[in-house]
């Protein structure tokens, strides 16, 4: 457990620096046209290839044991992470389209390697881990991860000021470039602990392929089909936000990616802070009562964005006070998942929940950046006041998700205890 404690740090440190944030910023450098759109791909693609991870539980076994997998998977999601600052730099292909399509397919294979390799590693830690403290278990290693991400963009945040104080007249995406790449020796160097870990599935088996019988066992088991409603509700309005939200925070507010990443560091303390106190709680007190009390604060989010105007931009910084309760879902729901999955079997049904939650987020982010193109120079009325587009998104999203408490309530059942 120490050492999936250090993988998650490790992959956290990674992440920060080559966040999707900074990415997105990078994309804004290239000045495409239909940049709505282009940033609604960029977020929203590699989670519509993530349906792919379907057939990890067919790999698993037959290519290799999890373990084995596991490690291929998040070496090659490095290699490519790294490949992509040179590739995609702007000026490098012909046009800007043709370096945003470059960023976006190396962006999409990156994701779609490290979501293989999460559901063998997620399986395999189901296996090391007992029932009754995977809730602890969890929370401590969203902790790691959490001061991992923090350390990692706050970093981030120095290293561009620093960059762009030293060097005025360099182009900004240079210093992106650099701490992508950084972010990309950080993933890679987090295999190691994976590779120290003890192989489970070398003893039984060596954890054999799923047959067509357990492939299909998840979308005939009703106790799953809750779970995949509220995931599908959840993620289909939090996607919808998506290009509203970056394009608004950094074409309408101005906020400087260096402030985004301080805001982001407050996130994760916020969420180091909680963890292990939340996964204590779901191990208690179960995920439904922890997960409806955190989807309360982070549905009053996008409430925040639609407060903020150029004069007063602060008010976003309410937003990631409230997201700092995500950490109530990052444990839950994947504890209700390995609750709901049998032993042994469990790789189609984490593949499943995954697939379709990516899938529904992905749809949703690309609409979401398609209606921003189509409406973001019109306005609505509102309670006798006029909106724009994006801050009527966030007021229509604040709704959603308050209503996606119920939705939890009404349709999640918690597993058996072991």
């Amino acid at each position: 457990m120490r050492l999936a404690y250090w993988n998650g740090a490790l992959w956290a440190v990674g992440n920060g620096l080559a966040s999707s944030q900074l990415v997105v910023y990078l994309a804004m450098e290239f000045d495409a046209p239909r940049i709505g759109l282009g940033i609604g791909l960029l977020l929203a693609a590699p989670h519509l290839v993530g349906v792919l991870r379907l057939a990890a539980p067919a790999l698993i076994g037959r290519l290799a044991g999890r373990k084995r997998f596991a490690i291929a998977a998040y070496t090659l999601s490095g290699v490519v992470l790294a490949a992509l600052p040179a590739t995609a730099a702007p000026g490098r292909l012909p046009s800007a389209g043709a370096s945003l399509t470059a960023l976006v397919a190396l962006w999409c294979a990156y994701h779609l390697l490290e979501y293989l390799g999460t559901v063998a590693l997620w399986s395999w830690l189901a296996d090391l881990v007992p029932p009754p403290i995977r809730g602890r278990f969890l929370g401590r290693r969203e902790r790691w991860m959490a001061c991992g991400q923090a350390a990692a963009m706050l970093a981030g945040a120095w290293l561009l000021t620093a960059r762009q104080r030293s060097r005025p007249d360099e182009p900004a995406w240079i210093g992106y470039a650099v701490a992508a790449a950084l972010g990309a020796a950080l993933i890679l160097a987090a295999v190691i602990p994976l590779a120290r870990m003890p192989d489970i599935a070398a003893r039984q088996a060596r954890g054999a392929a799923a047959t067509l019988g357990q492939w299909l066992a998840p979308w005939r088991d009703r106790r799953l089909w809750g779970l995949l409603g509220f995931q599908c509700w959840l993620s289909f309005f939090n996607g919808l936000a998506q290009a509203p939200q970056n394009y608004y925070q950094d074409k309408v507010l101005q906020v400087s990616l260096p402030v985004m990443l301080c805001l982001r560091v407050a996130l994760r303390s916020g969420q180091w802070a909680a963890g292990p106190g939340v996964g204590k709680a779901a191990d208690r007190a179960g995920n439904r009562a922890v997960m409806a009390a955190s989807l309360l604060l982070i549905a009053q989010g996008p409430l925040f964005y639609a407060l903020a105007t150029p004069q007063q931009p602060w008010w976003i910084a309410g937003a990631w006070a409230c997201w700092i309760a995500w950490v109530g879902l990052n444990i839950g729901l994947p504890h209700l998942l390995l609750g709901l999955s049998p032993r042994r079997a469990d790789t189609p049904y984490i593949a499943a929940w995954l697939a379709v939650a990516g899938l529904c987020h992905g749809l949703s982010t690309v609409w979401g950046g398609s209606l921003l193109d189509h409406y973001r120079q019109r306005t609505f009325v509102w309670l006798g006041g006029t909106l724009g587009y994006c801050q009527a998104a966030f007021l229509f999203v604040w709704i959603m998700e308050s209503l996606g408490v119920l939705v939890l309530l009404w349709l999640v059942r918690e597993p058996e205890r072991a």
